[in-house]
């Protein structure tokens, strides 16, 4: 067998398992792996294949990982939901820091933000944060 087919069997093989992790990662090595195929198929000695695979898979790796660190984690984004601000008023209390409140048409389950103090006579509430179905309100 060539040495070419070694590189793509494992450049597909990499393809494949990537689709059961989807993270990029092994795609982006199976690229570098096709990429030094090429390169043997022209003709290029063994040792600058492996250049040519160390290089593009090292250099892809560094890029989809720079680029995950630099993009924003799901919980960061929760905060910047055009609820945060919007006003509820309080159904009922459940306990001294949990209540069902009344917001755009629904019952949702809301709890104080830690600074807060509980008054109940107090009716009208403003949303600090959402967090998955659950309002945080001051």
């Amino acid at each position: 067998m060539d040495t070419y087919w070694v590189w793509w069997i494992a450049a597909l093989v990499l393809v494949i398992m990537e689709m059961f992790t989807g993270t990029f990662y092994m795609l982006s090595m199976a690229l570098g792996l096709a990429v030094a195929g090429l390169c043997a198929y022209l003709g290029m000695p063994w040792g600058g294949q492996m250049v040519v695979a160390t290089l593009l898979c090292s250099g892809s790796l560094a890029a989809i990982y720079s680029w995950k660190k630099h993009d924003e984690p799901p919980n960061a984004q929760a905060n910047f939901s055009y609820d945060v601000g919007q006003t509820v008023q309080i159904v009922r209390w459940m306990d001294e820091r949990h209540a069902r409140v009344s917001y755009r048409g629904a019952e949702w389950d809301a709890e104080l933000t830690p600074s807060s103090t509980t008054d109940t006579r107090r009716v009208t509430w403003q949303i600090n944060a959402v967090i998955g179905s659950h309002l945080n309100i001051e």
